[in-house]
């Protein structure tokens, strides 16, 4: 009885130690960023780096990219819609908020698949592309 009472206390202390680095490799993709990196409103600018990426920065300073799951945000110069979820007023995980590409001609909803903490730096040469 001993012995199969280890053998388990084994098998779940194996199945939490990969449990434990599956989720540190969830963590590593970025998929959200930290409460102190996340942007929140009022915004700032967004501007439709790709059609699967989009930049967002805040009156504060804070800059993410939205990496979206697919390509959602077909023109640049048009314009998209952002709908915060149950109230929030920041993002910081791709939950916290809806995002509409093309909203005057053939509205697409995206998929967020990650948040993107930029560097103040990067932030500023995001800002300055046209």
């Amino acid at each position: 009885m001993r012995k199969l009472v280890l053998g388990l206390a084994g098998v779940a202390a194996a199945a939490a130690v990969l449990t434990g680095g599956v989720l540190a490799k969830d963590e590593d993709r970025g998929r959200g960023v930290s409460a102190d990196r996340c942007v929140a409103r009022p915004l700032d600018q967004t501007k439709i780096i790709d059609e699967k990426t989009l930049y967002i920065d805040d009156r504060s300073g804070r800059a993410v990219l939205l990496h979206m799951s697919g390509a959602c945000l077909h023109d640049r110069h048009e314009a998209i819609g952002l709908e915060f979820s149950g109230g929030m007023s920041r993002i910081c995980d791709p939950l916290d908020v809806d995002v509409t590409g093309s909203v005057m001609t053939m509205p697409s909803r995206c998929i967020i698949a990650s948040v993107e903490a930029l560097t103040p730096a990067q932030a500023k040469s995001y800002r300055q592309m046209r």
